[in-house]
């Protein structure tokens, strides 16, 4: 490796490492910059990233605006041969609220969403990243331009493990989405926990 190649890679490195959650190193309209689809997570497995999940932040298609109010917002996820489960619930207005919609699997990371309750959000739905133990990052689209291959109302929504995750976590999906998008979790909307919601039990703890 050349002197100059090793200049960089010390620069990109110690740009990375001073990178701290909250900054917005990339000024400028979201939903711009989510238009674009991402790859999906590579090397995917479906089986490690099922279970319960936590909504923490989120940028909501304009569809589905309502979802800005939620709180306590979570997700339970299982699988049923070529479909995925989310079970959902979340508070509005201090009610508790609970549905279920179907993902059907497309190809790894990759799937087609169908919203039960008036297709605020279904169409394609790509998991971008995670490491299925702390946290996921997942990217939507509810309406394809009809002139490219761009998102006209894209989503995504950054989910953990645990209800309140630890500063690292944070830290790592802040990292990753500066990585993807050039932005930052204080861009997007922050989801509140404070008295979770249960579908059947699934969600209890």
């Amino acid at each position: 490796m050349t002197l100059k190649a090793l200049i960089v890679l010390a620069v990109l490195t110690y740009t990375n490492s001073q990178l701290q959650i909250g900054q917005n190193p990339h000024p400028g309209n979201v939903k711009e910059r989510l238009k674009t689809p991402p790859l999906p997570m590579p090397g995917f497995n479906l089986q490690a990233w099922s279970g319960r999940w936590f909504f923490q932040y989120h940028k909501a298609p304009c569809s589905w605006a309502i979802s800005e109010k939620f709180s306590d917002y979570t997700q339970f996820t299982e699988l049923h041969g070529n479909v995925a489960l989310y079970h959902e619930t979340m508070r509005n207005h201090d009610l508790c609220n609970s549905v279920t919609s179907s993902l059907r699997i497309t190809g790894p990371g990759v799937f087609i969403g169908n919203d039960p309750v008036g297709d605020n959000w279904s169409g394609k739905v790509i998991v971008v990243d995670t490491d299925y133990k702390t946290y996921c990052i997942t990217w939507g689209c509810t309406k394809w331009s009809a002139f490219y291959n761009t998102c006209e109302d894209p989503w995504i929504y950054i989910k953990t493990r645990q209800m309140n995750p630890h500063r690292g976590v944070l830290r790592r999906i802040e990292m990753a989405l500066y990585k993807l998008w050039g932005i930052s979790i204080n861009q997007l909307t922050r989801i509140t926990h404070g008295r979770p919601c249960s579908a059947a039990g699934k969600l209890a703890y």
